[in-house]
């Protein structure tokens, strides 16, 4: 496994899994210090699920296994704080850590997906593709369009990360997913989730389908399904 030394760390309240956007405001001056670092280096972090400690303030301890973070793109803000969009990348696993102020910064390794054994294989990777097309489809009707692309990955390991990420699920659910050693095990966690977000939202694009036969869904503001 590769070793990556002292990464800097955000602990925070949410899970960014590989592949996956994220956007963060950086205002505490740590933090600010810290990507002024980033920025200068090669542009990567690491970012965890808050297991102890406070998030804004700190000092916060993260859970083992987070995600490295590579920033796409900075917007410097007029009082000094940044706003950030990063993707994430591959998964660590923290083997020491070095401080907890005013930044976390630890020793880590990257972990990739365990071999499948003989005889496991990746069931119901088509169908679970086709869910997310759907559920993909149906909040891009419920809220007005459909004209935005669906990029949707072939790739079981992609799939598996892509499904998770576009699902709202519990903190602790999301960790347990970050955690799953094969795309087998992460797409067998999700669909659940998967199917009864797509009863959801088939749910809400027939409600709007019925307003619009009844001419109340407009753009404006107080329109039940605007895009604000």
């Amino acid at each position: 496994m590769a070793i990556i030394e002292d990464l800097p760390i955000i602990p925070l309240n949410s899970v960014l899994f590989p592949g996956a956007p994220t956007t963060l405001h950086i205002h505490e001056e740590r933090y600010r210090e810290m990507l002024q670092k980033v920025e200068n280096g090669d542009g990567y972090f690491g970012v965890a699920l808050l297991r102890a400690g406070k998030e804004v303030g700190g000092p916060g301890i993260p859970h083992d296994i987070g995600t490295i973070a590579h920033i796409s793109e900075v917007a410097k803000l007029p009082d000094g704080s940044s706003m950030v969009l990063a993707m994430g990348g591959a998964r660590f696993r923290i083997r020491a850590i070095l401080s907890t102020m005013p930044v976390v910064h630890a020793d880590v390794e990257l972990i990739e997906d365990r071999a499948p054994t003989n005889g496991e294989d990746i069931f119901g990777v088509n169908a679970a593709r086709s869910e997310l097309v759907e559920l993909m489809t149906l909040v891009l009707r419920t809220i007005g369009t459909n004209d935005a692309p669906l990029d949707v990955p072939n790739d079981p390991t992609q799939l598996s990360w892509a499904i998770a990420a576009n699902l709202q699920m519990k903190l602790a659910q999301q960790q347990e997913i970050l955690e799953m050693d094969t795309p087998g095990n992460r797409l067998s966690a999700v669909l659940p989730a998967l199917r009864k977000e797509i009863r959801h939202y088939r749910v809400m694009a027939a409600a709007r389908r019925k307003l619009e036969t009844l001419g109340m869904v407009g753009t404006d503001d107080d329109s039940p399904f605007s895009r604000s």
